[in-house]
């Protein structure tokens, strides 16, 4: 069995200062620094920043990603009110017949530029050159094929996993670059594809790989982890219960309503059923370990518990409500328009919000929310229990 211990973390726009938070706690628990970094969408930021610093001990480097969404506002991610307008443009001129297209409802132009000054991408290199880190890797969706292409940035003791037709995961090697996290992050109809141009034979349009694999568990454990940290912000197992105990919206939902919903499949579905299917391996490799079918990988698991699941779109509602009214509103319109958009009784709107609330005002409090869940203790147990 592998000594190797493995990170993946999954996605989630601006909750992934939660998972940052989080990963401070979870890294004494595993016993040993990881060396195979794996995320998606979000958790590509993360484990990009995590790589970048490891030359500083990966605590530290944990540290530093944490103070790096304590940097991030709005303004750095995407503009409300620009996109707006622009959006508003293009889809006035595709009405009137003129060759203009609306790509996505936010410009996250900026973002290319706010990832290529807060992560140095050259210390990546450096510290897989130095064994620090064995490899580095974020998923994406292309737009060409709808598979996932999980680009790798590795040591050359590293095997490069072959294509797996039954998941359609291509693994390509590369050397990483904000591109790759952008990609790698870009919600579909939320955010604008973007176009990779390394390597050159898998040039071309992505979208974020939470798509199809927000959870990368087997691209961790086909490059030799036998040990995994999880990271999500999404509790371990479904909630138990009818829809009426799980919404206080009464009315019929909205787009964003919807959208929500849309994003919360995308993101938490995957991550339960692959984990539950990693437990029951576990299980028949304990039951039979003389079978060599499948080898077992311990897991480590830091995310809400299931009685707080909706934790991160309560505290964004709370921010919001406390911190920008009034005048407040004023000092920050950007944020007061988001708000505005994502209005409504139910808790999805508020469940988007926590998406795309890139601000200290919450990113901070939901890194301090993802340390204390981090020291948590998850056991894998039969379906209708909490953890």
């Amino acid at each position: 069995m592998t000594d190797r211990v493995g990170l993946v973390v999954a996605g989630g726009g601006a909750r992934g200062a939660y998972e940052a938070g989080a990963i401070t706690s979870l890294l004494p628990r595993l016993g040993r620094s990881p060396t195979i970094l794996v995320g998606t969408s979000a958790g590509a930021l993360n484990v990009v920043g995590l790589a970048a610093g490891a030359h500083h001990g990966i605590d530290q480097a944990a540290e530093r990603v944490v103070s790096l969404w304590d940097s991030v506002s709005l303004g750095d991610v995407f503009s409300v009110t620009g996109s707006l307008t622009r959006g508003g443009l293009r889809y006035l001129g595709q009405l009137a017949g003129l060759p203009m297209r609306l790509p996505s409802l936010f410009d996250t132009t900026r973002m290319r530029e706010t990832i290529g000054a807060l992560v140095s991408f050259e210390k990546v290199q450096e510290n897989i050159d130095r064994g620090l880190v064995e490899a580095v890797a974020v998923a994406a969706t292309s737009v060409a094929t709808g598979g996932t292409v999980v680009f790798v940035h590795k040591h050359p003791a590293i095997a490069l996993p072959p294509f797996d037709a039954n998941r359609n995961i291509t693994y390509v090697e590369t050397t990483l670059q904000p591109e790759h996290v952008l990609a790698s992050a870009a919600v579909p109809a939320l955010f604008r594809p973007i176009h990779i141009d390394t390597p050159a034979a898998w040039a071309g349009w992505y979208v974020d790989g939470g798509v199809r694999l927000n959870m990368p568990l087997k691209p961790a454990v086909q490059m030799g982890a036998g040990r995994l940290g999880v990271v999500a912000t999404r509790p371990r197992h479904w909630p138990v219960g009818l829809p009426s105990q799980q919404t206080t919206g009464t009315g019929e939902p909205d787009l964003f309503n919807t959208a929500a919903v849309i994003l919360r499949a995308m993101l938490a579905d995957r991550m339960v059923e692959d984990l539950h299917r990693l437990e029951s391996r576990n299980a028949e490799a304990r039951a039979h370990p003389e079978a060599v079918l499948y080898r077992h990988i311990d897991v480590e698991f830091a995310g809400p518990p299931l009685d707080r699941a909706n934790s991160l779109a309560v505290l964004a509602d709370e921010i919001l409500r406390q911190r920008f009214r009034g005048l407040q509103r004023l000092r920050n319109p950007q944020l007061s328009l988001l708000a505005k958009l994502f209005g409504g009784e139910s808790a999805q709107p508020a469940d988007l919000l926590s998406f795309l609330f890139f601000d200290p005002a919450f990113t901070t409090p939901a890194a301090a929310l993802g340390r204390a869940d981090g020291r948590l203790r998850y056991h894998p147990r039969p379906a209708g229990h909490s953890r």
